[in-house]
């Protein structure tokens, strides 16, 4: 067992105390005492012994009305004392002024903080008062078995000088200061173990320079869990079980949320109330110690889909069913593009939940919201009027893998003239006569195409299968033989490739009732000398309800229809469907010289919103 033993005491102790009032107007006064207010500066001697003398510094100390040392629960004389500090009245000072108190220290005193109390203020030292003797600690009891809230019983010599008695736990352990030790006496102490404390070795200090590890560890029994309460919903109470629950301190649901809970006396049982904003999964307990325990996963009632009327070229005005489950926890619905749906614009009737395609969605997730943990989505695609141009059609059946389509190999058509980025689609309908059916694009070898996959399943109802174009893809059609197209249950009746489009001005303009024309590529708005004739120019447009009928015209910067429309109508005004949502002409030479020469081009008319206008 180790010793150590304090030569000398210190004389004095250097504290900065808590000040009662502001400080001084001279913030850059050095000096201590020259403080305004009950201030505790300096006590000492100190490690000393009980019943000596001590002087304590300071400022306004004839202010003090008694001094506290640090007390316990005693034995003196076979008798237990509760002593919440020892107090030392004013009167029996040994002399006091301004600047100084002369106490002599009571010989309850343990290790721990000086305080001064001056009316209802207390003023708490920031140094450990300590003591001389030489501590010795002979024996522990008991060390196994032990539960947070247990007493355990410390032996030797001196021990009413520890000052902490610290317990494992985490990085920094748990410590029990002398004031709060449950019983001192000059051979023992006895302590309750804490909430944080662990398995491990106990150590004691003396405040000073003593400290000392006791050999046998302790072993102290952590909380655990043995089931919790699996089925519930979002308010309910659920009930986690175990033992030695008392030492939780935090109960955390799925997401991070924090939830009260209670603790049954025989610390057996967690209540607690499952947050409206949490999620199924694990439950999270954070023991005083720090260390983590997680129960089996709850599980709350979470919002699903299981199926969709429509998911793919969707248009405005379609309406759209999904189904799923527990749909009476949505929240709000959210469209791509078009935002939180208001609650006139969707019903939802048991696990359905129906509404109408808004002007304005576009391509992207659906979201459903239950809460900020809870939000499923649905994939969606807009029905696109992409321009193609066809390069094959008719009605060539795939049995299974025993024929490939090679109309567009070996000299069927010219590869070569085909650019990257540009979208190979292969119209189909799946016949389903095994209840399966594949499709591979490959190159004249039967291989597929760089990047794709070698076989594609198709659904029952897929319509057709898209490829958008690599550099790669096309190099390996012109040098092997084309385009083969080939699998498992499925008729080919139209192949196509996309028109690339060049982007020439994008937006909302609206046009209202020939209000307005849009000049925005017109006077310099675009260099029209890098067009030439044959180019397609394409305006895409949505309809502005509130005006009633539509007219389009492609003018010049005199707002005169450009000569390729004038066969559109009167002074080369469309009118055309309501339902269409593009118009195009293609460029002639005449078309050229007048979008040059004659200030650009001007898009003019009413009941439209010009949305792209590209050339192609």
């Amino acid at each position: 067992m180790k010793k150590i033993y304090n030569v000398f005491a210190l004389l004095v102790v250097a504290l900065v105390g808590l000040s009662l009032t502001a400080c001084s107007e001279d913030d850059y006064d050095t000096n201590p005492y020259n403080k305004s207010g009950v201030n505790l500066l300096a006590f000492g001697p100190s490690p000393t012994t009980r019943a000596q003398e001590i002087r304590i510094t300071g400022t306004s100390l004839n202010s003090v009305d008694k001094v506290v040392f640090p007390g316990g629960t005693l034995e003196r004389a076979g008798k237990i004392i509760n002593i919440a500090g020892a107090e030392v009245e004013k009167a029996a000072f040994k002399s006091v002024d301004s600047e100084n108190i002369y106490v002599n220290i009571p010989d309850e005193s343990v290790p721990g903080k000086i305080r001064l109390v001056a009316g209802s203020d207390t003023i708490v030292s920031v140094g450990t008062l300590t003591f001389l003797e030489p501590i010795t600690v002979t024996s522990i009891s008991p060390t196994t078995g032990l539960n947070a809230g247990d007493e355990i019983s410390i032996k030797g010599d001196y021990v009413y000088n520890i000052a902490e008695v610290i317990f494992p736990s985490g990085v920094s352990g748990a410590p029990v200061l002398a004031e709060d030790f449950t019983y001192v006496s000059r051979h023992e102490i006895r302590v309750i173990v804490p909430l944080a404390a662990e398995s491990g070795t106990l150590s004691f200090n003396d405040g000073a320079d003593w400290e000392e590890e006791f050999k046998t560890p302790l072993e102290v029994i952590t909380a655990s869990v043995s089931s919790i309460t699996e089925k519930t919903d979002f308010g309910q109470q659920i009930q986690i079980v175990g033992v030695n629950l008392h030492t939780v301190e935090s109960v955390i649901f799925p997401g991070g949320v924090t939830a009260d809970f209670t603790v049954s006396d025989d610390h057996t049982t967690i209540t607690a109330t499952v947050p409206a904003e949490t999620k199924s999964g694990a439950v999270s307990l954070l023991l005083y110690s720090g260390d983590a325990i997680t129960t089996n996963e709850i599980s709350v009632p979470t919002i699903a889909i299981t199926g969709v009327s429509k998911e793919k070229d969707v248009k405005v005005g379609d309406v759209i069913v999904i189904t799923g489950e527990n749909f009476d926890r949505i929240e709000t619905v959210t469209l791509p593009g078009y935002g939180i749906l208001a609650d006139d614009e969707y019903t939802i009737s048991g696990n359905t939940l129906t509404f109408t395609v808004p002007e304005g969605m576009s391509d992207g997730n659906l979201e459903l919201y239950q809460n900020s943990f809870i939000t499923v989505t649905q994939k969606f695609m807009m029905y696109s009027e992409a321009p193609e141009t066809v390069i094959w059609a008719g009605n060539f059946e795939i049995g299974s893998w025993n024929a490939g389509m090679q109309e567009l190999a070996w000299g069927g058509y010219d590869w070569s003239t085909v650019k990257p980025g540009q979208v190979l689609t292969v119209y189909l309908k799946p016949n389903w006569v095994e209840g399966w059916s594949q499709i591979r694009v490959g190159n004249g070898s039967w291989a597929a195409l760089p990047g794709t996959l070698d076989v594609n399943p198709l659904a029952e109802d897929d319509t057709k299968f898209t490829v958008t174009l690599t550099q790669a893809m096309i190099d390996e059609m012109v040098a092997n033989g084309g385009l083969v197209i080939c699998g498992a249950w499925f008729t080919v009746t139209k192949i196509t490739l996309s028109v690339l489009e060049d982007v020439i001005w994008s937006g909302n303009f609206a046009l209202g009732s020939w209000a307005a024309g849009m000049q925005d590529l017109a006077w310099g708005g675009y260099d029209w000398n890098q067009v030439s004739a044959g180019t397609t120019l394409k305006l895409y447009y949505e309809v502005d309800p509130s005006v009633g009928y539509i007219n389009i015209r492609f003018g010049n910067g005199s707002w005169a229809a450009l000569p390729s429309t004038q066969s559109w109508g009167q002074d080369g005004n469309a009118s055309p469907d309501p339902s269409e949502t593009s118009i195009k002409t293609v460029l002639t030479d005449a078309d050229i010289e007048q979008l040059r020469n004659a200030g650009g081009l001007v898009i003019c008319g009413a009941g439209i919103f010009v949305k792209k206008i590209v050339l192609q």
